[in-house]
C-alpha cells in the first residue's frame, strides 16, 4: 500500500472513510506529530508509571497475543516499560477495561490514558465529525515480531505508530464467510460492520436498534414538548391541550425507559443519596471489557502456517497472496475501516527494543451516500452518536484542553513547552513544503529512524495536569431525563 503526504490528508481520509478502504499516510498531522518525540520511556514513567495495568503475556516468542483468554500479568506502566526495555518480548500493553461513565456508556479510555490525556486531542483534526468510542496505547517488544492474530475490530481505527515497524494483512469485510471467525457472522453491514450471532440488533453504526429507538422516542418526544410550551407561550388556540399532550407523551416515553430493560438504574433504590455521593468516592461502576478482546472476531486461522497447511485446514480461506498487505513505520499511521480483518505484526526497530502505537476508534459511519466530503460533514444517518458525544464532550475537552492549547500556541509562534522538542525534528533534516508534504524520502526515513531512537533514549518534561471536577452522577441524555423523572415522582 502507498502512503499518502500528510499534505493530501484530508481529502485522502474523506475518500477512505466513503469508499471504507483503509489509507495509509506517510507521517502525523500537526496535532500528533509531537508525540513521537514527547512520549518517552522517561516521559512515561514520569507521568503515569504508577497505573497498574492488565498485560497481556504469552507464553513463548511463537505464540500470538490477542486473544481474549490470554493471560494477563498486573504491573504498574513504569515496571512493563522497564522490563521490555530490558528485553522481554513476553509482554504487551494493549486496551485495558474501562469503567462506565455517568451517562451510562463506556467511558472513553481507561486510567492510563486519563493520566496522558494533557498531552494529545480527544480526537485529532483529520476525523472530522466521527464520534470517539476508545483511545489505546499498545506498547511491546518484538525483535523476532510479534502477531496479534487474525481478527476484525467494531469500529473504525486510525492507528499511530510512534515507536517500531508494524506489518497489517488486510482482508476487506466481504470476507467474512471465509475467515473461520469464533463466532458466525450474522450481518454484514454496507459500511463493513460485522455482526456475530448472539449480539443482538445491532446497526450499522454499531448502536443498539432499541436503544436507538429510546433516544429517538425520547428526542422526539422533548421537541415537540419544547413547541408545544413555545405555542402555549405565545397563546395559540389550542396550545393548553397540545401542551398537556406532549407531557404526557414525554411522561410515557420516559416511564417506557424505566419499565424496559432497567439497566440505567439496575441495583440503585436510593437517587438521593447517591446524588449526594462525589462520583470519585462511589462505589467503584462495572467495567466494560475491552473492545478488541470479543472473541467472536478472531479468526481460528493461523498464518504463520505453511501454505499448504493453511489450504488442508482451511479450504475456504483466501490465503495469504489474497491479502492487502500494508507496512507501518514509525512516524506515519493507518486508517482502517471497521470490519476489515487484520493481523499485525509488530517488530521494534535496531536500537530501540520497544514498539509503540496509540490508537483511535470511532463509531463506524452508516451515512456514506453522498461521498467523502458529505460522509465527513455528517458521518451518521441517525443522531444517536452524535447526542451521546454532544453530551459528554466538554467533560473530555477539559481534560485535553492543554494538548490543543500548546498545538495552537505553536502555530502562532508562542514559546511552548513542546516547541524545542518540534524544533528538535525541523533541525534534522526534516523537509517539508507549505502543505505538509515530506519532499525527501531519504530524509523522512533517517528522521522516522532518528525519532523512534530519541523515544527510547531521551526522557521528556514533565507537565503540569488539571483535571476537571467530576461528571454529575446521571451524566445528561436519557439517564438526566429519567432522573428527573423519578425524582418528580417519588413520595418526599
Amino acid at each position: 500500500m502507498r502512503p499518502v503526504p500528510i499534505g493530501g490528508a484530508v481529502e485522502a481520509f474523506k475518500s477512505g472513510l466513503a469508499a471504507r478502504k483503509p489509507t495509509l499516510f506517510d507521517s502525523l498531522p500537526a496535532d500528533l506529530e509531537h508525540l513521537q518525540h514527547l512520549w518517552t520511556d522517561a516521559y512515561l514513567t514520569k507521568a503515569a508509571g504508577d497505573t497498574v495495568l492488565q498485560v497481556e503475556q504469552r507464553g513463548g516468542e511463537g505464540q500470538a497475543f490477542g486473544k481474549g483468554d490470554a493471560s494477563k500479568a498486573t504491573l504498574t506502566l513504569a515496571a512493563a516499560l522497564a522490563r521490555m526495555a530490558a528485553g522481554d518480548t513476553s509482554l504487551y500493553i494493549t486496551t485495558q477495561a474501562v469503567p462506565t461513565a455517568p451517562d451510562g456508556h463506556p467511558a472513553l479510555y481507561a486510567p492510563l490514558i486519563r493520566r496522558l490525556a494533557a498531552d494529545l486531542p480527544v480526537a485529532p483534526q483529520l476525523t472530522a465529525n466521527l464520534v470517539p468510542q476508545s483511545i489505546n496505547l499498545w506498547c511491546g517488544a518484538a525483535t523476532q515480531g510479534s502477531s496479534s492474530g487474525l481478527h476484525c475490530d467494531y469500529h473504525d481505527n486510525l492507528y499511530v505508530l510512534l515507536r517500531g515497524r508494524k506489518r497489517f494483512r488486510l482482508y476487506p469485510p466481504s470476507q467474512a464467510p471465509r475467515m473461520y471467525t469464533v463466532g458466525r457472522p450474522a450481518v454484514v453491514h454496507p459500511n463493513g460492520r460485522i455482526v456475530f450471532r448472539g449480539q443482538g440488533d445491532i446497526q450499522a453504526d454499531g448502536s443498539e436498534a432499541g436503544d436507538a429507538a429510546r433516544w429517538l422516542a425520547r428526542h422526539e418526544a422533548e421537541a415537540e414538548l419544547a413547541a408545544a410550551e413555545s405555542a402555549a407561550t405565545q397563546g395559540l388556540p389550542g396550545a393548553s391541550k397540545r401542551l398537556r399532550a406532549a407531557e404526557q407523551r414525554l411522561d410515557a416515553v420516559l416511564e417506557a425507559a424505566l419499565e424496559g430493560d432497567g439497566d440505567d438504574f439496575a441495583g440503585f433504590d436510593d437517587f438521593d443519596a447517591l446524588e449526594a455521593q462525589p462520583v470519585d468516592q462511589a462505589s467503584p461502576p462495572p467495567l466494560h471489557a475491552a473492545a478488541a478482546g470479543d472473541p467472536e472476531s478472531f479468526s481460528r486461522v493461523d498464518l504463520s502456517l505453511p501454505d499448504s497447511e493453511l489450504r488442508r485446514r482451511f479450504p475456504r480461506f483466501p490465503g495469504k497472496d489474497a491479502a492487502l498487505v500494508c507496512e507501518v513505520a514509525a512516524g506515519q499511521m493507518l486508517y482502517l475501516p471497521a470490519g476489515w480483518f487484520h493481523e499485525v505484526t509488530s517488530f521494534s526497530e535496531p536500537g530501540c527494543p520497544t514498539h509503540m502505537a496509540l490508537n483511535w476508534w470511532f463509531h463506524p459511519p452508516d451515512n456514506l451516500g453522498g461521498g467523502g466530503a458529505a460522509a465527513a460533514a455528517k458521518p451518521y444517518r441517525s443522531g444517536y452518536w452524535p447526542a451521546v458525544w454532544e453530551g459528554r464532550r466538554a467533560e473530555y475537552e477539559a481534560r485535553h484542553r492543554k494538548a490543543t492549547g500548546q498545538q495552537q500556541g505553536q502555530q502562532q509562534g508562542e514559546a511552548q513547552p513542546l516547541a524545542a522538542v518540534q524544533g528538535d525534528a525541523a533541525r534534522s533534516g526534516r523537509k517539508r513544503k507549505a502543505g505538509g508534504e515530506v519532499t525527501d524520502a531519504a530524509a523522512a526515513a533517517t528522521v522516522q529512524h532518528q525519532d523512534a531512537l530519541r523515544a527510547c533514549r531521551h526522557g521528556g518534561s514533565m507537565r503540569q495536569q488539571t483535571l476537571p471536577r467530576s461528571y454529575g452522577l446521571f451524566g445528561v441524555g436519557r439517564r438526566q431525563h429519567l432522573h428527573r423523572f423519578v425524582m418528580l415522582r417519588t413520595p418526599r
